[in-house]
């Protein structure tokens, strides 16, 4: 076999494992997830990111030139990307949860260089759905080190 092909069959099944995750097509649950009743979080859909301030930034930062964040939250799931130039850099999802004043991420699984330290962690937002725009903000204890993130993401159309 040619690299050629072991490359372009490499590259499909990469492709085809990453729109099994981050395409979600329907509402999967868990037995173990808790019913949700008739009305879906309004948290729930894709949203992309269009600032941040992280650490002890003072102002909001949109993100680099060419890179993309996209986050989907669906059935007690969520996953996000960060593409740059059509390059997936790191991704990660799990399970999360909502209530009125807090919204969780549980990290199951990580794509990317130094991801690896997030899976297991859990980590607490406060956030709020104003229309079409998300905003969350929480503190990610990662290595010992306590690092605030405040985000504003806006609904894909």
């Amino acid at each position: 076999m040619t690299r050629t092909f072991r490359m372009a069959g490499f590259s499909l099944a990469a492709l085809t494992a990453l729109a099994l995750i981050v395409l979600p097509a329907r509402d999967v649950r868990s037995q173990a997830d808790p019913p949700r009743g008739d009305k879906p979080s309004p948290v729930e859909g894709a949203w992309k990111l269009v600032e941040s301030k992280n650490g002890d930034a003072q102002d909001y930062q949109k993100p680099p030139e060419g890179t993309e964040m996209i986050k989907y939250v669906t059935g007690g799931r969520f996953v996000w990307t960060v593409v740059k130039d059509g390059r997936v850099l790191a991704a990660a999802g799990g399970k999360y949860t909502a209530d009125k004043e807090k919204y969780t991420e549980s990290i199951e699984y990580v794509h990317g260089e130094g991801q690896a330290s997030l899976v297991g962690k859990t980590f607490d937002f406060t956030w709020k759905v104003d229309g079409n725009t998300w905003l969350h903000v929480g503190t990610l204890k990662i290595n010992d080190q306590d690092v605030k993130i405040d985000e504003k993401w806006e609904r894909c159309k």
